[in-house]
């Protein structure tokens, strides 16, 4: 005869369950509290180191050092040859119309006088992502606004945020010359930003898939350009015509813009990707056209005369900085042994700044960046320009 559970036995152990409930939650708190306490630990430790090699650095006289101009070489020692297609002349023109979505907010003012060069400030901690500038006298000071990568000049800038708004995954600001961001727009994931020597038209870039220029054929990306007076924009990838060496339109629908330089308020050149290749593009807004001009190099920043576009040749995973004379072709290597994948800043027409991550500082949630600042001539060597910063810019 089968035995039937007594009334006791059927009864759950209901206050054992509750004690292992409480042990296990406790026991997640525990584990999430200290994560959050190894974190602020962490980030405390990298604050305090960063803000102590700032507050050592000679600011003041490094800002007279690389700003100051050197004296450029007798010659500059060219090799290979990639032709560059002639320069004509075009009218000024304004952007076509398109739509943007743009609003408006404001910050306190900041004397641009006093605004030497301009950055992102990356010392980790709660200002880490601020904008910062070096000002006269060559000390560090930040501004209330976030940005993921900044251009300026002395007529105004533009800004691009990571911070998610209305039209995009970020936010992209035109910025006045006191730093106060004006007209608001959405943007894809921030990569490149630029600014045009009259103040006139600015461009950003930004990732609609993947996130590296390493990854060939693996992401995609949206450039575009920004009346500032309009406050109008188009597409490189949708409104403009691209010609190959042969004179032919390119049709491939895949092809990719990014890291635009302006040589004036129409002219521009910017990189070209298609699939695994990637080509130096010139470009002209009074008529919407662009030419590819360079193969095999990519992110071109003009000088100020004109003269030199420095560029990244790739080399396997590394990029090689390189300098191109825009009349000849001709490219040579430039003396920084390190591959650099941030976005160029000329200085002056023989001195370039840049960014390179600082591995030994920092924290995975806020890497560390340096900008280095080199003279294009043979035999120079990279010099640490602005410590735990990126995206530099001189108005």
């Amino acid at each position: 005869m089968t035995r039937l559970p007594s009334t006791d036995e059927e009864r759950p152990n209901s206050p054992t369950l509750l004690i292992v409930a409480v042990v296990l939650l406790a026991l997640g708190f525990g584990y999430f509290g200290f994560e959050l306490y190894s974190s602020a630990r962490d980030t405390a430790e990298a604050r305090n180191n960063a803000n102590e090699f700032v507050d050592s650095f000679e600011d003041n006289m490094v800002l007279e050092d690389v700003l100051g101009s050197p004296e450029p070489p007798a010659s500059i020692p060219y090799s290979n040859d990639s032709p560059v297609a002639p320069r004509t002349s075009s009218p000024q023109s304004s952007i076509a119309p398109s739509s943007t979505g743009l609003t408006t907010t404001s910050l306190p003012s900041i004397d641009p006088q006093e605004i030497a060069v301009v950055f992102i400030n990356r010392v980790p901690g709660e200002d880490y992502g601020k904008v910062g500038y070096l000002d006269s006298s060559g000390d560090r000071k930040l501004a209330d606004l976030d940005c993921s990568r900044i251009d300026a000049n002395q007529y105004g800038g533009i800004c691009l945020s990571a911070t998610a708004g209305l039209g995009g995954s970020g936010r992209g600001y035109l910025l006045d010359a006191s730093l106060r961001p004006g007209l608001r727009f959405g943007v894809n994931r921030p990569s490149r930003a630029a600014i045009s020597p009259e103040g006139t038209v600015v461009a950003w870039t930004g990732f609609s898939l993947g996130h590296s220029y390493l990854n060939a054929g693996e992401f995609a990306t949206t450039t575009q350009l920004i009346s500032v007076d309009r406050f109008v924009g188009v597409n490189l990838e949708s409104d403009f015509r691209t010609f190959g060496f042969d004179g032919i339109e390119i049709q491939d629908f895949e092809r990719n813009y990014w890291g635009v330089t302006f040589v004036d308020e129409s002219h521009f050149y910017a990189t070209l990707g298609l699939g695994e290749r990637t080509m130096i593009v010139e470009g002209r807004v009074s008529n919407s056209r662009i030419d590819v001009i360079v193969d095999n190099a990519t992110c071109p920043e003009v000088s100020p005369d004109g003269t030199t576009i420095v560029a990244k040749e790739r080399r396997g995973d590394f990029f090689q900085l390189i300098a191109i004379d825009v009349e000849t072709g001709q490219r040579r290597d430039l003396p920084e042994p390190r591959s650099v994948e941030d976005q160029i800043e000329w200085v002056n027409d023989e001195t370039i700044v840049y960014a390179f991550p600082n591995d030994e500082e920092g924290t995975s949630a806020q890497p560390a960046f340096d900008v280095y600042a080199l003279d294009i001539a043979a035999g120079s060597e990279p010099r640490l320009f602005i410590p735990f910063a990126d995206s530099p810019a001189v108005p």
